[in-house]
């Protein structure tokens, strides 16, 4: 089960046409091996189901950095990327070092 929908994807690219939803899916993937690849050290069990809202949230602008990667890298990636990674690093903090979410 992947960690985000291509529609949730899409709304952060802005984007409706059905066009490029394959490109997308291989995103989420990519996006969702490097959670879980983050999330191994500490997690026996991946994926994580039922998927925590943080982790939604960083699946899905992780993909859009991925896409936006391929098709337009002047564009979105990094404000993409840094997003993503921030809500992966807080999620990883709040749930394994005993921080909070902000």
């Amino acid at each position: 089960m992947a960690y985000s929908t291509k529609a949730q994807v899409k709304e952060v690219l802005q984007i409706s046409e059905a066009t490029w939803d394959t490109e997308i899916e291989a995103c989420i993937t990519d996006a969702d091996a490097r959670i879980n690849n983050k999330l191994s050290p500490h997690e026996s069990t991946l994926p994580l189901s039922p998927v925590p809202e943080m982790i939604t949230i960083a699946s899905k602008y992780i993909a859009a950095a991925l896409y936006r990667e391929r098709r337009d890298p002047t564009g979105d990636v990094k404000v993409f990327w840094d997003t993503g990674t921030a809500y992966l690093n807080e999620y990883i903090e709040a749930k394994y070092f005993g921080g909070s979410i902000q």
